[in-house]
């Protein structure tokens, strides 16, 4: 394992929570911002490509043989030390002025998530882990909800771009199937961090990639929980479903993403 695993949690910390108020500042002018599209209800605006050009330059000062992968400028370098950065995870919320958009920097080391940390500013949230030493909220031990009862449980989904109506349609009746109710906060590595501090008892993606999800991850495992995804190289290179839950409710949470995948199936028929 790779030395120095505390430097790289603390400057994680440390340059979200730069990166956030970097952004913030950029928002409080919002006509400054001037989203473009990638592709349909996804932007990116000039606060992106300022926040993950900030994180990237410091990074590049304190370890500079560490390769970078962002969702903005791709990836620089290709050794095993690798971070992987979303400098604005909501952008949509962010550009309407909605609470639920983050700052998420994870590092991994030899395809094994080592630290993270996710960063919302409109609160003031700071949440760290590091592999094998727990998950952590503005200082305070996170743990998973405790709750077993689907009946009582609220989860979390996400919408894919590449996701018909239909199908996303399908995955909400899946939910009210299994006696669960359910919300949609526009920002993957918000979800994951929901999960993560008890909120929530699960959320579901039937397409991110590494930069949404890779710090949430961490957190959740740290906190208790339970995530299934692709492999940590898989998902850098294609990106995948992720499923995560407060471990007592996963066999639920697996019955609503096998009915999803049913249904998407015979959709296709």
């Amino acid at each position: 394992m790779i030395d120095r695993i505390d430097e790289r949690l603390e400057l994680a910390k440390r340059i979200a929570v730069e990166a956030g108020d970097l952004a913030s500042g950029m928002r409080s002018n919002r006509g400054d911002l001037v989203g473009n599209v990638k592709s349909h209800q996804d932007f990116v605006t000039a606060a992106d490509l300022a926040a993950e050009r900030l994180i990237r330059d410091r990074i590049s000062e304190h370890f500079s043989d560490d390769s970078v992968l962002g969702e903005e400028q791709g990836t620089s370098g290709d050794g095993k030390a690798l971070w992987v950065v979303d400098p604005i995870d909501g952008t949509t919320n962010f550009m309407h002025g909605l609470a639920d958009w983050c700052v998420s920097i994870a590092f991994c080391y030899d395809g094994v998530i080592v630290c993270g940390a996710i960063y919302v500013p409109d609160s003031a949230t700071l949440a760290w882990a590091s592999l094998g030493n727990g998950a952590f909220m503005n200082g305070e031990r996170m743990a998973v909800s405790s709750c077993v009862d689907p009946k009582r449980a609220l989860v979390l989904l996400g919408r894919s771009g590449r996701t018909s109506n239909a199908d996303y349609l399908s995955l909400i009746k899946s939910v009210f199937e299994q006696g669960m109710e359910y919300r949609r906060n526009g920002s993957a590595a918000v979800s994951l961090l929901t999960v993560a501090c008890g909120r929530v008892e699960g959320f579901y993606e039937s397409h991110l990639n590494a930069w949404d999800v890779f710090a949430g991850i961490l957190l959740i495992q740290e906190a208790g929980g339970k995530v299934d995804c692709p492999s940590i190289t898989e998902f850098i290179t294609n990106g995948g479903y992720l499923m995560a839950s407060n471990t007592c409710l996963h066999d639920d949470m697996s019955v609503i993403s096998r009915a999803h995948d049913a249904d998407i199936a015979l959709a296709a028929e």
